[in-house]
């Protein structure tokens, strides 16, 4: 198998550069997409990290971009229907797999991770997002695949639990050494240090089992 790792500037893609003005981080995945009028209309699902003022905002957004045509989620869940212009097709070719959710991260750049057998379909890729997109081809090799990750990166979390793990990792609270303790991280949501530490002990609960089970 053929695979290749781009690295985009979020800001000229247009759900990157909409993720990048609003500090939300985005991963996800096409399913499908169709033609009309001289258009095409991609089918995408994922999940949007960040605060919940960042999300509605973001969605108010997005619903007034020329671009949009349609989405529905569910608290960090969506699915989206988007146009872009017909040479875009040149990324959906059936012959390509996906090996992990696109990656559209609040720093500023999209990660596409790109697979087929064939060889030069991803030579056009390379090609069109190199001179069309700018885009940094950090890996095009051939190796056998270990591993395709859809979507689901995460257990089923409670909003609670979610917004817990978001701001600790956002606040550094992962990091060594900590860039922040946990009663203010409590005092951030303006809860009291045992409800906090308890939203994200469960998450931490269901996510570590979650990984090693799928590892």
């Amino acid at each position: 198998m053929w695979v290749v790792k781009l690295k985009l500037d979020a800001k000229d893609q247009f759900l990157g550069s909409l993720a990048l003005k609003h500090g939300l981080s985005m991963s996800g995945y096409p399913l499908s997409y169709y033609k009309d009028k001289g258009s095409l209309y991609v089918i995408a699902t994922g999940f949007i990290f960040g605060s919940d003022k960042k999300k509605q905002e973001f969605v108010r957004d997005l619903k007034n971009q020329k671009q949009f045509v349609k989405i529905e989620g569910d608290g960090d869940f969506f699915v989206v229907v988007i146009k872009q212009p017909l040479e875009s097709e040149l990324f959906y070719d059936p012959r390509i797999i996906r090996p992990s959710p696109v990656v559209i991260n609040k720093e500023g750049y999209h990660i596409w991770d790109l697979a087929s057998f064939d060889r030069k379909i991803l030579e056009k890729v390379v090609k069109f997002s190199e001179e069309k997109l700018g885009a940094q081809i950090l890996q095009f090799k051939q190796e056998k695949l270990s591993n395709i990750s859809i979507i689901k990166i995460l257990p089923n979390l409670t909003k609670k639990q979610k917004r817990a793990l978001e701001l600790a990792i956002n606040n550094g609270y992962y990091e060594y050494p900590k860039k922040i303790k946990m009663e203010e991280l409590a005092e951030k949501l303006h809860i009291s240090y045992s409800t906090y530490q308890a939203h994200l002990k469960k998450a931490e609960g269901k996510i570590i089992p979650h990984i090693y089970r799928e590892l």
